[in-house]
């Protein structure tokens, strides 16, 4: 049997999975939930906080940092829905589901200059769960990468 011959077969055999409520709405859903909660359990004071006060250009600096969290935790939670149209186990399905929710609600936390530390906290404890399930998957996420290129490269 032939490398391509495998892939084709793999593909075929690890088609996305078809539920009525599908794994990466899910993902998408828990991640847009923690960051609904997150703004509703930062009490929004008339005062701006202590760390807005202090230096503007540090407020300024922390706003940039959570911009480009904002972005790496919606990479993660583009792969994150991609990986979970796909079959996984349920331990893996659950840490996939949680690292994209932590990772997008840190960006609110920082942003709005309530918990920086909280946010900073679970925006790397996010990557952390991230990279443990991509690690312990890592076989079938490079499977699933292979037939995914090799069905682009026939598009």
């Amino acid at each position: 049997m032939t490398d391509a011959s495998a892939m084709l077969a793999l593909s075929t055999a690890a088609a996305p999975a078809r539920r009525s409520i599908s794994r990466p709405a899910l993902a998408i859903a828990a991640a847009a939930a923690m960051a609904i909660a997150t703004l509703l359990l930062t009490v929004p004071g008339a005062a701006t906080p202590p760390v807005a006060q202090a230096d503007p250009e540090l407020t300024m600096l922390l706003r940039f940092m959570a911009g480009v969290k904002a972005m790496l935790a919606l990479a993660a939670l583009a792969a994150v829905a991609w990986r979970l149209g796909y079959p996984a186990s349920p331990p893996l399905s659950a840490a996939y589901l949680l690292a994209p929710a932590l990772m997008c609600a840190a960006p609110v936390l920082i942003w709005r200059m309530a918990h920086v530390a909280a946010g900073a906290g679970l925006f790397h404890g996010g990557l952390i769960v991230l990279l443990i399930a991509l690690y312990a998957d890592r076989g079938n996420t490079s499977a699933l990468a292979k037939t995914a290129m090799l069905r682009l490269r026939r598009a």
